[in-house]
């Protein structure tokens, strides 16, 4: 599988990361998840955020090729646009990979060889999170995701007494729906994250998972938006949903590509 958006693969609608089918039983059942990781930092006072970043991510490159690493791992640093100050972070890193065996390996040569890279970072950065993610997709983006493009991220959570096999049936009838109305990896993708490591502590914070969607520009963003209130996909999107999740208010980021493989 190759991650594009957060993540992308060459699948069909109706069947993509999400969701497979399966023939003996015709029972829909969850497909395969890969790892994403998310560092989210503050800027140290006094210094250039946005230069520093910059700087810091073609040192982190070059270090990566000499290391013989990250190969198949695609990284972007995400820039708020709307947000709300619920995630104040002024650095987010995400990053993906698109097997585990890949994410292992990274992971070791990181912790083994990366500390001059952590020794870098601690020169601007201060108060950072670093947390783990597994992806499933809903619909995959298309090449646009190589390059600079915008991102949106909302928390949602189970209502009470629903759980993923909801989840996983409303998955299939929304892509269907987004199928039917033409809308397609050209303008837009979409996956789901589920935290596995350094997400919020504590059963009463955490979040089910985090819904995200992807377009390759603002002009793709507010076709969505206008989809979503003005030719009922938000209603479409309610009569699937609404009693099985509740999410939040998105933010939605500039996510600069850094790294892909």
């Amino acid at each position: 599988m190759n991650f594009k958006l957060l993540i992308n693969a060459s699948v069909a609608i109706t069947a993509t990361l999400a969701v497979t089918a399966s023939h003996a039983e015709q029972t829909p059942t969850w497909a395969t998840g890969n790892p994403v990781e998310i560092y989210g930092c503050n800027f140290k006072d006094g210094v250039n955020g946005y230069e520093q970043s910059q700087k810091f991510a073609a040192s982190w490159n070059q270090w990566a090729d000499e290391q013989g690493a990250f190969g198949s791992y695609v990284a972007q640093l995400m820039w708020a646009e709307f947000s709300d100050a619920e995630y104040p972070s002024n650095f987010t890193w995400l990053g993906y990979w698109d097997n585990y065996a890949d994410a292992g390996k990274d992971m070791d040569i990181r912790a083994s060889n990366g500390s001059s890279m952590y020794a870098e970072a601690d020169k601007f950065l201060e108060q950072c999170a670093h947390s783990e993610w597994g992806a499933w997709e809903i619909l995959a983006g298309g090449d646009w995701t190589n390059g600079n493009h915008i991102t949106e991220f909302s928390d949602c959570f189970y209502k009470e007494g629903k759980d993923d096999s909801d989840l996983l049936v409303a998955n299939i009838a929304y892509a269907e729906e987004l199928a039917k109305r033409g809308m397609n990896g050209a303008a837009m993708g979409s996956v789901q994250l589920w935290p596995r490591a350094g997400a919020a502590t504590g059963v009463q914070n955490a979040l089910s998972f985090k819904w995200v969607r992807g377009y390759p520009n603002f002009a793709a963003y507010t076709a969505f938006t206008h989809a979503l209130w003005n030719e009922g996909l938000g209603s479409a999107w309610g009569n699937l949903y609404g009693d099985i999740v509740s999410c939040d208010s998105s933010r939605v980021y500039h996510s600069e590509v850094i790294r892909s493989p």
